[in-house]
């Protein structure tokens, strides 16, 4: 949440769009729904990053990619039910399984990237957190950026201040205790970057044997209502929560990724729940008065996975040159948010023809299994297939490349020949074409004797450089391939 008031919180206008089921159930077809799968930050040091993560917050490292030719590595943390069981994965060690893993998770991971040097390099300054700039005031404001845009992260927890003493003895240090300022029983802590993470109360006790969870992520937009239109109508989520502060002139929006199955799994719970409070109130206190009436969705702070809160502050959706700071120009520090989604072709396909704006089609470049579209307030949003594998292009590249390069060759052979016969009406000398395509097709690995491929090598994007590579280190002699 943004450092706003205690009002009164209200529900409206809450509902699903699910069109990607919609479109599935008209064709027959069995598709799951969008998923928000990640919050991208970028880190300047994942040898403390990931650790506090992990020690705090209970969250386990379920994969990693390193791109050594780009000098940078992301690496994916979750924080995963009691028993949950997902592929080993350390600092050292990723595999493809932990890949399917990820593009095929039902949970939400924290995505941190290292840019390789940051960590020993005395002139670097930090990244930004996302809640400094021109539009803020007392110690937040700053000459940039003109608007402030990513606000942070958020775990949900039964007892605030229990979960606080127990960060701070840890050492973690805080922007805001749960008795300082206005806003009692919340708190900010702040990781190694100086991100904000918001503890916040559970709803009621949940009964949960997990100490915590990975509750929000919170992202300041210009226009509410038409951001909260292009996530469920684009990206299947449901508003569970609109809270209004006319006082101060600010909404909160809270949207869940949520299956139909999974609402209604949610409704039953609520209203199981509800019915034990309410007998434990006529027990304890006949005159008690009975709760309000619901629409039976549940509550943001009652779900495991986070939700997408967007902070409007109202009248910036009027003013021509407000623009939040998407975070990818300087000053850097969040970077996207992304979901999976099971057509990629045909989601963006559809987002298109309704006006979304794309940085990343999935044509564009060789990486057919992501793209980035825009929202509307400039945010970049990640699309990801179910079906992807970046470990795959390097091999499919690799294939091509050998192919492209022994035919080339046996061309160029063809051509000397000739020439050597008498034959000289050809626009280009061959020799130098037979010597390069020679050596070209000699240097492709023969199939069979290929060098393993490295699990963490993955050609994809980085600092909006959507070019695929092949690692320098394994194939030296190629460097970096373009589209």
């Amino acid at each position: 949440m943004d450092d706003a008031r205690p009002a009164k919180m209200q529900k409206v206008d809450a509902g699903v769009a699910p069109a990607p089921a919609e479109d599935a159930a008209r064709s027959g077809a069995t598709v799951q729904m969008p998923r928000f799968q990640q919050t991208m930050l970028r880190v300047k040091d994942p040898k403390v990053s990931v650790p506090f993560y992990e020690r705090n917050f209970e969250m386990k490292l379920v994969h990693w990619m390193k791109f050594s030719n780009w000098g940078f590595t992301v690496y994916f943390l979750e924080r995963q039910r009691e028993g949950q069981i997902s592929p080993p994965c350390s600092m050292e060690q990723t595999s493809v399984e932990c890949e399917h893993y990820l593009h095929s998770m039902e949970g939400t991971t924290v995505e941190l990237t290292h840019n390789h040097g940051t960590e020993a390099d005395p002139n670097f300054k930090g990244y930004w957190n996302g809640n400094t700039g021109k539009d803020a005031s007392g110690d937040l404001f700053a000459e940039t950026p003109a608007a402030r845009g990513f606000g942070h992260i958020a775990f949900n927890v039964d007892d605030v201040d229990d979960a606080c003493a127990k960060l701070e003895k840890s050492g973690v240090s805080f922007q805001k205790k749960p008795n300082e300022g206005r806003m009692k029983g919340l708190a900010f802590a702040l990781d190694p970057d100086g991100y904000w993470i918001e503890i916040c109360s559970r709803t009621g006790k949940l009964g949960w044997p997990e100490h915590q969870n990975l509750s929000q992520t919170m992202l300041r937009v210009k226009d509410g209502p038409r951001s909260v239109e292009f996530y469920t109508t684009h990206l299947g989520m449901t508003l569970l929560r609109r809270s209004d502060f006319e006082k101060w002139k600010f909404s909160l929006f809270f949207l869940a990724s949520l299956s139909p199955e999974e609402l209604r799994l949610a409704a039953d719970e609520r209203a199981r729940r509800r019915t034990s409070q309410k007998s434990r109130a006529r027990s304890s206190s006949p005159s008690s008065s009975s709760s309000s009436s619901d629409d039976g969705l549940p509550s943001p702070s009652e779900l495991w996975n986070p939700v997408l809160e967007l902070t409007w502050n109202h009248g910036t959706e009027h003013d021509a040159d407000f623009q939040v700071h998407d975070g990818n120009s300087e000053p850097r520090g969040f970077g996207n948010i992304g979901f999976l989604v099971d057509d990629i072709e045909g989601t963006c396909a559809r987002m298109e023809t309704d006006g979304v704006q794309f940085k990343k089609r999935p044509a564009d470049g060789n990486m057919r299994g992501i793209a980035f579209a825009y929202d509307p307030n400039g945010y970049w949003v990640e699309l990801i297939d179910r079906k992807a594998s970046f470990a795959g292009v390097v091999r499919q590249l690799l294939s091509a490349l050998e192919k492209s390069a022994r035919s080339l060759a046996m061309s160029a052979d063809f051509f000397h020949a000739q020439r050597e016969i008498g034959v000289n009406n050809f626009p280009v000398e061959p020799s130098s074409l037979v010597l390069a395509a020679r050596g070209w097709a000699s240097a492709v690995p023969k199939s069979g004797s290929r060098p393993t491929l490295s699990s963490q090598e993955y050609p994809v994007q980085e600092e909006g450089n959507f070019l695929p590579t092949l690692s320098c280190q394994e194939y030296p002699m190629w460097g970096k391939f373009s589209a």
